[in-house]
């Protein structure tokens, strides 16, 4: 059954009057003055009812003599509950589509020539991406902490949040410092648990491996958080800003990964004649710098990974900036970049 007969069944039930008459055809077939007389309801009520169970197909009508009969389409009630609402979705394999292509998408803009270049930020992007990386392993094998690391370091220089990922996901599962796919995955692999007698490994020798590895993530750790620390003292500002006159009740606002450069340009554009929005130049043709104010109305706090990408961040940001001014009484125009955004 597809969904819009679904649909169109429960609509059609979703009445006293209607469960009353389909009651009373399912005890004999009737014509609609017998309905009207049993029911207690007017024939033109009846007559009504009657054609939307009609379109639904729940009832059909047969002429005798003089009379228009109605009678219980049984096809239908021999349908269980459960079968009238697993319908048959014509959608499905357009959003199976769509949601392939996603995956392409996703795949494309983090991966250069089989390498990652960056951990998403948002976490259905950073899904996908693990179940690209986890194509590289072995699905029957056992590995070794050390063998994981060297295959996610042929794509990713970062192992050691990879493995962690993938740990935290549980995507695989770690024991005794082996490592095996986890069976129950999202990624629908079915594995079946390594032997006992392959995860058995000494207590020292485990503590000392453990220890080495150990040791190696945080020397890198060490030098990731120099550069973070660096990368903080150094950070470009970045959020929303605003651009208005103040003979106007217009005030333009956008997003910028640096503030004090998008600034920059506005003034620029403004000393030189060249600004796009007339209102504006026109104000500081008056007033010079008088006529503009400036205001940082947001900023994001940069985060701990140098190499993080805040596109996604700043385009959520002023989505939330447009929500919010939208909700105000002043006239706010949305700009990318220095163009006005229709």
């Amino acid at each position: 059954m597809e969904i819009s007969e679904s649909v169109k069944i429960i609509k059609a039930l979703a009445d006293s009057s209607r469960l009353m008459i389909i009651n009373s055809l399912i005890q004999k077939n009737q014509y609609v003055e017998e309905l009207a007389h049993r029911l207690n309801l007017a024939v033109s009520t009846v007559s009504f009812h009657l054609k939307k169970l009609e379109a639904a197909n729940l009832v059909y009508k047969t002429k005798e003599q003089y009379y228009i009969v109605y009678h219980i389409n049984k096809k239908i009630f021999h349908n269980t509950l459960k079968e009238i609402v697993s319908f048959e979705n014509s959608e499905h394999s357009d959003q199976e589509e769509r949601i392939k292509k996603y995956r392409e998408r996703v795949v494309d803009s983090f991966f250069i020539e089989g390498k990652l270049s960056r951990i998403p930020s948002q976490y259905k992007k950073r899904l996908i991406v693990l179940q690209e990386i986890i194509k590289i392993f072995d699905p029957e094998k056992i590995y070794k902490e050390k063998e994981i690391d060297k295959k996610i370091e042929g794509i990713f220089e970062d192992y050691c949040t990879i493995r962690r990922q993938f740990i935290d996901e549980k995507i695989i599962i770690r024991k005794n410092g082996n490592y095996w796919f986890n069976p129950n995955n999202a990624h629908g692999i079915k594995l079946s648990a390594p032997p006992v007698t392959d995860l058995k490994v000494g207590r020292k020798n485990r503590h000392n491996k453990k220890q080495i590895s150990n040791k190696a993530c945080e020397n890198k750790m060490i030098d990731r958080s120099q550069i973070k620390k660096e990368y903080k003292m150094t950070h470009t500002p970045m959020g929303i800003y605003s651009i208005k006159s103040p003979d106007s009740d217009k005030t333009y606002f956008g997003s910028s990964k640096n503030l004090n450069g998008i600034i920059n340009r506005h003034i620029f554009e403004l000393k030189t004649g060249i600004h796009k929005i007339k209102e504006l130049q026109d104000a500081w043709n008056k007033l010079g710098e008088n006529g503009i104010k400036f205001e940082i109305l947001d900023k994001l706090e940069p985060k701990e990974d140098p190499k993080y990408d805040y596109t996604e961040d700043i385009e959520t940001l002023e989505d939330l900036w447009a929500e919010k001014l939208k909700a105000t009484k002043d006239l706010y125009i949305r700009l990318h970049g220095t163009m006005i955004k229709e």
